[in-house]
């Protein structure tokens, strides 16, 4: 058992339906080896400063995600989304569990995707997606919870 929530993962799709999760998670394949990542961005911050420059108040916006994974093209495997030059249609939802069930999962209600295509000789064909968190109807952008406790086993 590990004490962090890292190494290998699933990762879950499942559609967003007014800022939710909606029918069934689907598994998605496993990703290349150290690809899933949630990437934070700080949100633009906003200053009341004095003559002289002398900051009197700060105003802190709220952070902004993007959960990226890249996935392999295999022969004979459709890839799990359908693009229109890298644009994917409606909303998604996302949960990224760690290998220990123990441990700390995230998921994301509600995001947009789209995907980037590339191809090297040591790799083959890739597929880079990469999800734009956005509001959920509830909550936070991006929950943390147990996948052992609170994601049912849906099999």
């Amino acid at each position: 058992m590990s004490v962090l929530s890292w190494g290998e993962c699933d990762i879950f799709h499942a559609t967003s339906t007014a800022g939710a999760p909606s029918g069934e998670w689907e598994e998605l394949p496993t990703p290349k080896e150290d690809t899933t990542q949630l990437v934070p961005t700080a949100g633009t911050a906003k200053e009341a400063k004095e003559e002289g420059g002398a900051l009197v108040d700060y105003l802190a916006a709220k952070v902004t995600h993007e959960l990226e994974f890249t996935l392999f093209v295999k022969k004979d495997e459709e890839p799990p989304f359908e693009d229109d030059d890298g644009v994917i249609a409606g909303e998604h939802a996302f949960r990224v569990e760690p290998q220990d069930k123990d441990a700390q999962a995230i998921q994301i209600d509600r995001s947009t995707l789209r995907v980037e295509e590339s191809y090297s000789s040591a790799d083959g064909i890739l597929m880079k997606y990469v999800a734009k968190v956005l509001k959920p109807k509830t909550g936070k952008s991006v929950k943390k919870m147990k996948p052992s406790e609170d994601f049912p086993d849906e099999g």
